[in-house]
């Protein structure tokens, strides 16, 4: 709904919703999937269907998780063709005969999926990285996507005012194989932070060791604030107040999601009022900042990076 135009069918249910149901619930839960730089518009516009209707509860993030193929245009347009083209086929006569007969037949959803891996390295990267058995160098590329997003859009969504965040998800419901012929496993099969080996939870994605790095770094933060960076638009800084902790600075530079990664950094100064910086990406992999004059000077790219005395 979120990414829907305004008056669209979806807002106009919400609309409703937000009148009509607005003694019925205690919390608006904002589910942040697609391109992080959008999670200030969804957080407004939930605040939004609450003031239309004269009244502010507070909003959390139920979900979130990312990248999903439908963050890359390419790969959406792929997919829409392949899932139009199996859905369209013109049905068979629905006589008992027939029916009985299709019985055992892929479905619409099955041949899409089916028509998408007999291509699949004709395929764009972008929707290549989502399918099971992908190269090892595009599996790779969507751990690291993964691992930059999921501290954007916590940063993003505690700077905009929410208090409470839950990763969707975090393992998979039950333990066995998995289809990757249906087509949410292409859009939410690689999302899982554990997986199970044997019957128990004991396998790590990357991204779920950059979830406990996080968690570190926000223990005891009391408030984030976003800084303005006027003199560069695509910076996105965000002081922490960790109290006696001391202070946490966070940064990257908004660049394509993909192709981001492979421009070269910039270097940025930073007011600092510590006499050291410890510099930590969300690989864990650490630096130290030169601080001189009251502030910091750092390489900064795609990859946040948490900035510590």
């Amino acid at each position: 709904m979120f990414s829907s135009e305004p008056g669209s069918a979806p807002r106009q249910f919400f609309d409703h919703l937000a009148a009509a149901g607005r003694d019925a619930f205690d919390l608006f839960s904002v589910h942040l999937y697609g391109d992080p730089a959008s999670v200030p518009d969804y957080l407004d516009t939930a605040r939004q269907f609450m003031r239309a209707h004269g009244y502010l509860k507070p909003v959390v993030a139920g979900e979130h998780a990312g990248p999903q193929p439908f963050e890359f245009p390419g790969a959406t347009a792929v997919m829409q063709q392949a899932f139009v083209a199996a859905f369209t086929e013109a049905p068979p006569p629905q006589s008992t005969g027939n029916l009985a007969a299709q019985a055992g037949q892929e479905t619409p959803e099955r041949r899409a999926m089916s028509a998408l891996y007999a291509h699949m390295d004709d395929l764009p990267p972008t929707l290549q990285m989502f399918m099971a058995g992908c190269p090892a160098e595009l599996e790779a590329k969507r751990h690291r996507i993964s691992r930059r997003e999921l501290v954007m859009r916590t940063l993003l969504a505690l700077a905009g005012g929410v208090h409470r965040t839950a990763y969707w998800n975090l393992a998979p419901e039950y333990p066995g194989p998995v289809d990757h012929l249906q087509m949410m496993h292409l859009l939410i099969g690689k999302l899982p932070l554990l997986g199970y080996e044997g019957g128990s939870l004991g396998l790590r994605h990357p991204a779920a060791d950059t979830f406990a790095l996080l968690a570190g770094q926000l223990d005891g933060a009391r408030t984030v604030t976003r800084a303005g960076t006027s003199d560069r638009p695509t910076l996105y800084a965000f002081e922490v107040d960790r109290g006696s902790r001391g202070p946490l600075l966070v940064l990257w530079d908004h660049r394509d999601a993909f192709d981001g990664e492979d421009a070269p950094p910039v270097t940025i100064t930073w007011p600092w009022h510590a006499a050291t910086a410890s510099i930590t990406d969300v690989f864990g992999q650490t630096q130290t900042g030169r601080v001189q004059g009251g502030q910091v000077r750092l390489p900064v790219s795609l990859t946040p990076v948490f900035v510590t005395e």
